[in-house]
């Protein structure tokens, strides 16, 4: 091996030259590496140094992530041989720091070899039957490849099954709360010079070409919005799981035709509705009449059940909610039901807010009712108990006092929490940054439509139908509409019942 290290680490070099390589040397070079390395046989990738020390231990995946990525990969494939003098965790530990540490502009170049990485890692994590132990790897790689996190790719998928399937959801969390902007395959787009240019959009290096990805099925897509829905639900991020499952519902399909995914996604919406804004929500305005209807239709239990909630008596509430049982569990609902039975009173509670600047909590008892029992709370305790929790959970804003022999007294405040000057700056500054971000992407999904020919296609089909005095749905090409994935939807909630 000591003959091989000065040609495997020749590339980048190092230190850095005073003025840095072009686009141009830097493509030249990486790829000469690439081709050198590759000609390698496993066996001499394998040897050790004379000193006896294994070249993982030597070269270092931050700066020389070429040869790096080789010499992992031979040993994955011996381990998967049964290789003697192979160690499974050592090799593990390998591919988890690399995952972590590989360099960005490097990796662009080795699209198939971190694909291969990335599975086996998932692979020996299900395998163990640990596999939480691969969220935070393959979570870091995917930030590292693209720290926008607006390009969706088969590996995002891959994270969250294992996540759901793991019940293990904050490691995902930095991954799933990106808006994705891009997905692999779009057709028509000006090809990147160099794939080095560290300027580029994510979609101009994130391809089906480069092995960084795969090209996603209509119900990939779909899946990664359902089930990063359903990470927010396991974490009561109603925000968050609002905007995912939204995605899902909203996604073009060909002439409005609703898919099983997007009808799951659809029930998980009106519910998560109601604990978010505590009413069912109106469509958004990018949903086609004819999903619409298709929508009502077979979600009209849960329509039911929301419409109850908002303008119904807890009793009733609670009697739809024990009618539907059945309804619920074959759609694995069944805890989300319940998290919005609990917080019936919960809204009731805030909504005093409106009539009342102080109420005592016997008048909260009084006037407010639970749709778990359909009745009022049993004591005054009970009721301070959940204010409390309503109040240390952030869902209410408000104090409570008490005073020696009096009830405890509630006192809502005037507009939601008190930031501090030092607070509010934050605030203006994340939003500045995100109003930043947000530009460039606009900025670039328009050049990006200005080449896509099928969207020009769709334009000219709008003006003739609006000269034609048309007002039907224009849909969007769509694949296959039918679920055909292998993970079982479940019940995210019901474990906390």
């Amino acid at each position: 091996m000591d003959n091989l290290l000065p040609n495997l680490l020749s590339f980048p070099p190092h230190p850095p030259p005073p003025n840095p390589i072009s686009d141009y040397a830097y493509d030249q070079g990486i790829r000469e590496q690439i081709d050198y390395v590759r000609k390698l046989a496993d066996s001499k990738l394998l040897q050790q140094t004379s000193g006896g020390e294994n070249v993982l231990d030597v070269i270092n995946p931050a700066l020389n992530t070429v040869p790096y990525t080789f010499i992992l990969l031979a040993n994955i494939s011996a381990l998967k041989k049964g290789t003697k003098g192979v160690d499974m965790e050592k090799i593990w530990g390998k591919m988890t720091t690399f995952l972590g540490t590989f360099d960005p502009r490097q990796i662009r170049y080795l699209g198939e070899q971190l694909s291969t990485i990335l599975d086996a890692v998932a692979s020996i994590a299900v395998t163990n039957r640990q596999p939480w132990v691969a969220l935070a790897p393959i979570r870091e790689a995917l930030l590292r490849l693209d720290p926008t996190g607006t390009m969706l790719t088969i590996s995002h998928l891959a994270l969250v099954r294992l996540a759901l399937d793991s019940h293990t959801y904050n490691p995902v969390v930095p991954v799933i709360e990106k808006f994705i902007l891009y997905f692999p395959g779009t057709t028509n787009q000006p090809k990147p010079k160099y794939i080095c240019d560290m300027s580029l959009n994510p979609m101009q290096y994130i391809t089906p070409a480069s092995g960084l990805t795969q090209k996603l099925k209509y119900q990939d897509v779909l899946e990664y919005f359902l089930y990063s829905g359903m990470v927010f639900i396991g974490l009561r991020n109603w925000e968050g799981a609002l905007q995912c499952l939204e995605n899902a519902v909203t996604y073009p399909a060909k002439e409005g035709s609703v898919s099983k995914i997007m009808a799951e996604a659809y029930k998980k919406w009106v519910l998560v509705g109601l604990l978010q804004e505590g009413k069912l929500l109106n469509l958004p305005r990018s949903t086609s009449s004819n999903a619409a209807k298709q929508y009502h239709t077979l979600a009209k239990p849960y329509e039911t059940f929301a419409q109850i909630f908002e303008n119904g008596t807890a009793s009733r509430l609670k009697a739809e909610a024990d009618q539907g049982l059945t309804v619920w569990q074959n759609d694995c609902n069944t805890g989300l039901v319940l998290h919005v039975l609990a917080a019936y009173q919960k809204f009731q509670i805030r909504n005093l807010a409106n009539i009342y600047s102080k109420i005592s909590i016997p008048e909260i008892v009084s006037q407010t009712m639970s749709a778990e029992t359909g009745n009022k709370l049993p004591s005054p305790q009970t009721g301070e108990k959940l204010v409390q929790e309503m109040i240390n959970q952030g869902e209410l804003h408000a104090t409570m006092s008490t005073s020696p022999g009096q009830p405890a007294v509630v006192t809502f405040a005037v507009s939601g929490p008190i930031l501090t000057e030092v607070e509010m700056q934050r605030e203006l500054g994340a939003a500045t940054e995100r109003i930043h971000a947000l530009t460039k992407e606009i900025k670039q999904t328009d050049r990006m439509l200005t080449h896509d020919k099928d969207y020009i296609k769709f334009i000219q089909k709008q003006r003739k139908n609006v000269r034609q005095g048309s007002t039907g749905d224009q849909g969007i090409s769509g694949a296959d509409m039918d679920w055909g994935g292998d993970v079982e939807d479940e019940d995210i909630m019901g474990g906390l019942y």
